[in-house]
């Protein structure tokens, strides 16, 4: 007599590289639209004058810089990027301002405190 025997295998192998890919799929698809909404965002700056830039620590060339990236990445990251920098750039000119300001200022002399007004109405 013989006699067959089936080894049970667990398909979990075959559900955890399933779920792998569809996660990566999902992943990709997931960037490609935040990079869309973002680009879309990004090119409503370009309506805003050149004092509104720079409130925001941007100027003209990185909004065009970040929008002449590739569809697939997100210029918002470079943006950023960008931003970030100038306001480090920003912060250590005042900083070197304030060390100036400090060395010049005789030692024997306190800080210069404003003068305050008010007004009343009588």
């Amino acid at each position: 007599m013989l006699t067959l025997t089936f080894a049970r295998k667990p398909l979990s192998f075959v559900a955890v590289t399933t779920t792998r890919v569809a996660v990566r799929g999902f992943v990709g698809v997931r960037a490609l639209a935040r990079a869309l909404i973002h680009r879309r965002e990004i090119l409503r700056l370009t309506e805003l004058d050149e004092r509104g830039l720079k409130d925001i620590g941007l100027v003209r060339s990185d909004i065009d810089g970040a929008l002449s990236t590739s569809w697939l990445n997100d210029p918002s990251a470079i943006l950023a990027a960008r931003s970030s920098a100038q306001n480090n750039v920003a912060s250590a000119r005042r900083e070197k301002g304030l060390r100036q300001a400090m060395v010049s200022r005789p030692a024997g002399r306190p800080a210069a405190t404003p003068k305050s007004t008010v007004a009343c109405s009588a």
